[in-house]
């Protein structure tokens, strides 16, 4: 699990090596991890050669046999993510369906502060274009369109 969000956590900072106009760039994966099935969405907007926003949705289908566990998990979720919340300025949401979570994660960098730009590599002097983030998130596993 905690795999999972470090994954989504880097490929966030992975789309921050984007831009070029007014573009959209979205990508997907899905994998198998510790008996869960996880499908990752990523969708990042541009404006200019900048990043405009960023989000990122992690859906984790796990067995049944997880059933009595999914609030529990719920709730170490929604702390992590709220320290997130708190000190980067990023919007975040998680949902529970049965066996299956949603967690969502959007950020705008109209709305964070320096330090927080610099956490998720907005600030990166690295090449911003759509090309580069996307030729990265395939590298990755990913399927961009």
């Amino acid at each position: 699990m905690k795999k999972g969000l470090l994954a989504l956590g880097l490929f966030v900072g992975v789309l921050a090596l984007t831009g070029c106009g007014t573009e959209t760039l979205s990508c997907t994966m899905t994998s198998e991890e510790s008996g869960a099935n996880m499908t990752q969405e990523i969708s990042a907007t541009f404006n200019g050669n900048k990043t405009k926003t960023v989000e990122a949705i992690m859906t984790m289908e796990f067995p049944e046999s997880y059933a009595d566990y999914m609030d529990t998990l719920k709730d170490s979720l929604d702390k992590q993510m709220s320290e997130y919340e708190e000190k980067y300025g990023v919007d975040s949401d998680i949902t529970v369906d049965g066996t299956t979570i949603k967690y969502t994660m959007k950020a705008d960098t109209d709305k964070m502060d320096d330090e927080s730009k610099e956490l998720f590599g907005f600030d990166t002097e690295a090449d911003q274009s759509k090309e580069a983030a996307q030729k990265d998130l395939e590298a990755a596993g990913y399927t961009c369109k």
